[in-house]
């Protein structure tokens, strides 16, 4: 089935060749402040630009791992920053429903004190850079006997990033007999899907949407890059402890509690996701109306399914990150920072302090 998006920047014909769950539902398209690509994929189920319930996500993320089959000793990477939660999110429901070991492990753009092990580009976005770090050492040993490799991406577009992502990770992986990419949107040609042939282990893919893409361009769309994007490599103090040097899953330490109202919006920052969404859960689970939604460094212009966007800077530097659709309302905020000490500088998250959530 054929659907149309009339955008600032043309028109988007999306062709559906099998999806879980109806369009309407799954998402819709903005604009890139980015010469690079003019658009851009907006999940309605990710949790990112538009706020989004927990148990949305969940399903999401049972469904998906459910379609890996057999137990498996599993090695799960994703792709920063917009994929960040959902590949831990991924990870965290397949280790809940087997018993051999999980781990999860993406990509970032955070330098870190820690021996890398090698560094993707990815072409289309405005910030290139990923970097992937040596998993900690009391990890390597099981994440190296793993057999089945598992990739997470929000959208798959052409590949290329997947299959550098891949050609890095298998130099240390000896003992994989599997590879699955996962992603919510997969817009590859199957023609153009790796296969066995690419690196001689079988390779399939999972999505909740299987379609082709083409756009009719406007050639008057000439989006300029903002000045103070974020393109950059963060150098402020980053958790290793999170996911950027392997976690085994799911996770099981502390989780801050909230004392709220029955109605609150908990906001994330850029890659740290996956223990505010843990925390949304739990506290939805309680009875509480949760709505779950990020921060990210992605330029979006406003107009199509962007209806709110907010820039700010989030320490001493003028670089800007946003945060887009957030409506206040009456709902109590918590926006829960990787690293606590940088709230009064950051321009948004100081405007909520953790008056009533236990940090740890």
């Amino acid at each position: 089935m054929n659907y149309n998006f009339e955008t600032q920047a043309g028109l988007i014909s999306l062709d559906v060749l099998k999806t879980q769950k109806p369009v309407e539902e799954l998402l819709t398209f903005a604009c890139r402040q980015n010469p690079k690509r003019s658009f851009m994929l907006v999940s309605k189920v990710l949790g990112r630009y538009v706020p989004t319930k927990p148990k949305v996500m969940r399903e999401v993320y049972d469904s998906l791992s459910e379609s890996l089959g057999n137990d498996k000793l599993t090695y799960v990477a994703s792709l920063a920053e917009a994929a960040t939660g959902l590949g831990a999110g991924v990870a965290d429901s397949l280790a809940r429903a087997q018993q051999e070991n999980v781990y999860f492990q993406h990509t970032t753009r955070h330098k870190l004190n820690r021996p890398l092990w090698f560094s993707v580009d990815e072409a289309h976005s405005h910030a290139v850079n990923h970097m992937f770090y040596a998993p900690k050492t009391e990890l390597l040993e099981g994440i190296t006997q793993s057999k089945r490799l598992v990739i997470v991406d929000d959208e798959i577009t052409t590949g290329r990033t997947i299959k550098l992502l891949i050609s890095g990770l298998l130099k240390y992986l000896m003992n994989i007999d599997e590879i699955v990419i996962i992603s919510l949107v997969n817009l590859v040609d199957r023609k153009q899907n790796l296969s066995i042939t690419d690196f001689n282990i079988p390779i399939r893919y999972v999505s909740l949407m299987e379609a082709q893409i083409s756009m009719v361009k406007k050639e008057s769309f000439k989006p300029e890059l903002p000045k103070n994007a974020d393109t950059g490599l963060c150098e402020a103090l980053s958790s290793d402890e999170l996911g950027r040097c392997a976690m085994l899953m799911p996770y099981s330490g502390h989780l801050p509690n909230i004392i709220s109202s029955k109605e609150m919006t908990i906001i994330a920052n850029g890659e740290h996701q996956y223990i505010p969404f843990l925390i949304a859960e739990k506290h939805e689970q309680a009875g509480c109306d949760v709505l779950y939604q990020s921060i990210n460094r992605s330029p979006l212009l406003l107009g199509e399914s962007i209806e709110q966007k907010l820039s700010f800077s989030f320490d001493s530097s003028k670089v800007e990150h946003y945060l887009y659709n957030f409506e206040q309302g009456n709902r109590d905020v918590y926006v829960l920072l990787e690293n606590e000490s940088s709230r009064e500088t950051h321009e948004f998250a100081s405007r909520y302090p953790l008056t009533k959530c236990e940090v740890s």
